[in-house]
């Protein structure tokens, strides 16, 4: 049997998917969804998606997501992120923003450009986080059936744990390697 709401394998007979949580004794209702999911910039997503997306940090992320879109409109507007301007590879991995955490890696490699990098992420991070929050919300909300739109956007969303600890190892790895760098120089200008 097929979960109708994730499309996963499970036990024939299952009430309740194990993999998504999705109740299965009641045949899903899908309806045809408003007009303003057809349009992404017309679509609104409520604080109670925001926070089940998000996960950790939500009140911030609410907070500042409410500066993007001023009455129906949606505009950019700079703010600051400290963790999206000193740790921008890692944080959007840990934000699950995978498309913009490869970006952001091949830039590092440019010379001269990694400091501009992350200062211009610190000002965007939230803004392209908001972005990245709202088209998947939209689109879960058009697939899913509202009883189990909650815990898909809380696993859809969220952040990636493991992150912080390979962001410590791989930090803790560079400084080493930048001491034996410099000890190598030093040892051949002598």
């Amino acid at each position: 049997m097929t979960c109708p709401y994730c499309k996963e394998i499970i036990l024939d007979g299952a009430i309740k998917c194990r993999h998504c949580g999705s109740i299965l004794n009641v045949a899903p209702q899908f309806t045809q969804p408003p007009p303003s999911f057809h349009n992404h910039a017309a679509a609104t997503i409520s604080g109670d998606e925001i926070r089940a997306f998000t996960g950790n940090n939500a009140d911030y992320y609410i907070h500042n997501f409410s500066k993007f879109s001023v009455a129906g409109t949606e505009n950019f507007t700079m703010t600051w992120n400290w963790s999206t301007c000193c740790f921008t590879f890692f944080w959007m991995l840990y934000r699950k923003m995978y498309i913009q955490a490869a970006i952001t890696f091949i830039i590092f490699w440019l010379p001269g450009i990694n400091i501009i990098l992350h200062i211009v992420a610190g000002v965007v991070g939230n803004y392209l986080y908001y972005k990245h929050a709202k088209d998947k919300i939209i689109e879960i909300r058009a697939i899913q059936h509202p009883q189990n739109l909650y815990p898909v956007l809380q696993q859809v969303g969220g952040v990636h744990g493991w992150v912080i600890p390979f962001g410590i190892v791989a930090g803790v790895l560079i400084v080493l390697l930048m001491f034996m760098i410099i000890a190598a120089i030093i040892g051949l200008s002598k």
